[in-house]
C-alpha cells in the first residue's frame, strides 16, 4: 500500500510540475525505498518429533467422567511419550525413562499444560510452564505438578521452590477446589512439549506436540 501511494504521488508529480535535479534524486531514493522487499520474520517451522499422551492407570485417556464436587481430586494423570493405548505394567519411572530414550537429541524440549474451563459462562485458560499458576483458576481448579522421574519414595507436587534445571513435570493432578456449580463447561487439559519461546504465539501453544482430553462433570 505504501508503495503504491508514493508512486501515485511521484506521478502526480512529474505530470503537473517541471522538477530540477534535486527533485528527480529525492524522486528516486522515494522509489527505491518504496520498492525495495519487507523484511519479514521467518515462517514457523515445527521440528519437535516427540509423539505426547495422557495416561491414568496405564490406559490412554481420550475422556474421563468425574462428579465435581468442592475439595476433592479429579485425578492424578500421567505425562508419557507416546500415544499407544496401553502401556506395559512396569514401575513408573523406568516406563518414562524407556519412552523418552525412543528420541534423540531432545533434551532440549520441555513439559508444560493448558487447562481450559468455563466459569458462570467465560472461558477461563491456565498455561502451566512451571508450578507458578497453579491457583490461576481460583477459587474453582488448581492444578498441581509431578517430578516422578526425579522423586523417590514419598514425594509431593512441585513448588516454584524446587523447580530445578531438569525438574521433569511427569505428571499433573487436577483438583476441585470451590464453588464447583460455577463450573459450567467441561474440563479440557492439553499437555504438550515445546523448546522455546517460539513455540508460542499470543501466549498460546502453536505446536504439533501435544494431547488433549475431556474431563465431564458426571
Amino acid at each position: 500500500m505504501k508503495k503504491i501511494f508514493l508512486i501515485v504521488i511521484i506521478l502526480l508529480m512529474i505530470g503537473c510540475n517541471k522538477i530540477n535535479d534535486e527533485e528527480i534524486e529525492k524522486t528516486s531514493k522515494l522509489i527505491n525505498d518504496a520498492t525495495k522487499e519487507e523484511v519479514k520474520e521467518p515462517s514457523y517451522i515445527d521440528t519437535n518429533p516427540i509423539i505426547v499422551g495422557l495416561y491414568k492407570d496405564g490406559k490412554l485417556v481420550k475422556e474421563y467422567n468425574k462428579k465435581f464436587k468442592s475439595q476433592t481430586d479429579i485425578a492424578i494423570f500421567n505425562v508419557v511419550f507416546t500415544n499407544d493405548s496401553v502401556l506395559p505394567k512396569k514401575n513408573f519411572k523406568t516406563l518414562w525413562k524407556e519412552y523418552y530414550n525412543k528420541y534423540t537429541d531432545i533434551s532440549d524440549y520441555k513439559i508444560g499444560f493448558e487447562i481450559k474451563v468455563d466459569i458462570n459462562g467465560e472461558e477461563q485458560k491456565n498455561i502451566m510452564l512451571n508450578p507458578e499458576n497453579q491457583h490461576k483458576i481460583y477459587p474453582y481448579l488448581y492444578a498441581y505438578l509431578y517430578d516422578d522421574i526425579h522423586s523417590s519414595g514419598y514425594y509431593s507436587h512441585v513448588t516454584m521452590d524446587k523447580v530445578k534445571d531438569n525438574t521433569i513435570y511427569s505428571s499433573i493432578k487436577l483438583y476441585l477446589h470451590k464453588k464447583t456449580n460455577e463450573i459450567t463447561s467441561p474440563i479440557t487439559l492439553t499437555v504438550f512439549t515445546y523448546k522455546d519461546d517460539n513455540d508460542f504465539i499470543d501466549g498460546t501453544y502453536r505446536g504439533n506436540s501435544k494431547y488433549t482430553i475431556t474431563i465431564y462433570n458426571k
